[in-house]
């Protein structure tokens, strides 16, 4: 009642200011014979405006009974309903802002759920090469390979440039130092920087570019791409197969192509590939998947005013164009 009636307070207020204003003017032109007129005025005007209250009072009561009381739940505010239009339709725009509310609520607890279930993927993945060095030195400290060590290094140095990468998706803009690239110089550097890895799996590169094939591009971002195309096409590829690429031009447009005989991908896959945390049917048979490099390839080439192609095929390989 005490928030109904500071809700009505100017109603209430300038109703009987009315009452009162019209009753003189009415008395100064001798309207009223007697004091009884006016005071019979007064109260058929204040039941009337009683009336009017207890009206709106009881139309609303639900809803000052609701608004009396602390709320034990969100849901409370917008289950609320009256017999007033103008009030109703309000909350029928409040339920829509909650359901609005809900729905990103519940995309973002699946991000974070899986976000949770990557981090720890990346963690038991990155306890594998440190456990191996770790048993390298414990058994032999005069005979440790020092390839295997350098290749668990560079396993390391992968997934956290990977967990780096994710965690700078959206600000790749903020990090760009555009300039003239070397297609074919930038990719030996990377191919170099990776021999290993194609050691390991007896996978091996075969790059042929052309002369002078230059483009516009951040060096560092570019030979993020091509490291992660890079890592895709070996891990899915047999050991005595190669990787083939190359660069082409077309027109105005400088391609850097690279086509693997890898397992492919199945058609059905293919749409979803560059989504966040999607590894497909080949990823559920091969544990080192996480869905993250290609989605990472994508927002950097985005950034990178790039555009990037794979067409696959089940069982033949993957060819992925990158677009200058």
């Amino acid at each position: 009642m005490k928030l109904f009636l500071k809700d009505h307070l100017d109603i209430i207020i300038l109703y009987l200011f009315n009452a009162v204003f019209l009753s003189y003017a009415y008395h100064r032109l001798d309207g009223f014979q007697t004091a009884g007129g006016i005071f019979y005025f007064l109260f058929l005007s204040l039941f009337l405006l009683l009336l009017l209250m207890a009206l709106r009072y009881i139309r609303k009561r639900k809803l000052y009974k609701t608004l009396g009381h602390a709320p034990d739940a969100l849901e409370d505010m917008v289950e609320a309903e009256t017999a007033d239009a103008e009030t109703n339709a309000f909350f029928h725009y409040s339920r829509k802002c909650y359901e609005i509310y809900q729905r990103q609520m519940n995309t973002w607890q699946e991000e974070n759920s899986r976000w949770q279930s990557h981090l720890m993927q990346w963690i038991h993945q990155m306890k594998t090469p440190v456990s191996v060095i770790r048993l390298m030195v414990q058994n032999d400290t005069k005979q440790i390979d020092p390839f295997g060590v350098l290749y668990e290094l560079d396993r390391l140095q992968n997934q956290m440039d990977l967990m780096l990468g994710l965690a700078r998706a959206g600000q790749v803009k903020n990090d760009l130092v555009i300039e003239e690239i070397d297609l074919g110089e930038l990719l030996q550097e990377v191919i170099r920087k990776n021999k290993r890895l194609f050691i390991q799996y007896q996978v091996f590169p075969r790059a042929e570019c052309e002369d002078q094939s230059l483009v516009r591009s951040d060096r560092k971002w570019l030979a993020f791409v091509m490291e992660q195309l890079l890592h895709n096409a070996v891990k899915y590829s047999s050991a005595g197969s190669g990787i083939e690429i190359r660069t082409g031009k077309e027109g105005k447009h400088i391609s850097l192509i690279l086509r693997d005989e890898g397992v492919g991908i199945r058609p059905r896959d293919l749409p979803r590939i560059f989504d966040l945390y999607y590894t497909g049917s080949n990823g559920r048979e091969n544990d080192q998947s996480s869905g993250i490099g290609l989605y990472l390839v994508k927002t950097v080439l985005d950034d990178l005013g790039h555009e990037i192609e794979i067409d696959s095929e089940a069982g033949k390989g993957t060819i992925a164009s990158i677009v200058f």
